[in-house]
């Protein structure tokens, strides 16, 4: 008994030390799938796959992270529409901010980076709104999106 609740604590402790992970994971893919404007059904599969296979965010319930998911897709969403043009960019600056937390960090900014890398590549379809997006990604992580992007596709291609 004394071991199950040990197991318990360890798995509170670790998801109470990922909890900004997960929104930072989440805000990368808000971002990178909203990025064009819309979220196909392939990039949403890719979140699916993200949320069940990352380690990191294998301690949170999916279902968590994709409320958190949604209510930042709504707020990038609610920030295009006309009455909300006078608050441009804050939603996502907001968002930002979730990723940049993690700047310094090499194997979560790598980890944030492959998510972002495959929700874009998700539809084969590489829009220049969202290779911008993957670059400012890396620019709040404090690194060079070119060599990153070529990088993380030959590792896919592996």
């Amino acid at each position: 008994m004394p071991s199950l609740l040990l197991e318990k604590l360890v798995k509170e402790v670790r998801r109470y030390q990922n909890r900004d992970f997960l929104h930072a994971a989440m805000a990368v893919c808000a971002i990178t799938a909203y990025s064009d404007g819309e979220v196909s059904i392939q990039e949403r599969y890719s979140i699916d796959y993200a949320i069940d296979n990352i380690e990191a965010l294998k301690d949170f319930d999916p279902v968590r992270a994709i409320e958190i998911l949604d209510d930042y897709i709504y707020l990038l969403k609610a920030e295009q529409s006309a009455e909300n043009q006078d608050r441009s960019e804050g939603a996502k600056n907001e968002l930002y901010k979730k990723i940049k937390v993690f700047e310094g960090n090499y194997k979560k900014s790598r980890t944030l980076l492959r998510v972002a890398h495959l929700i874009i590549s998700a539809d084969r379809d590489i829009d220049p709104r969202e290779e911008k997006e993957f670059a400012m990604i890396c620019n709040l992580l404090g690194l060079e999106a070119k060599y990153l992007w070529k990088q993380i596709s030959a590792q896919k291609a592996l």
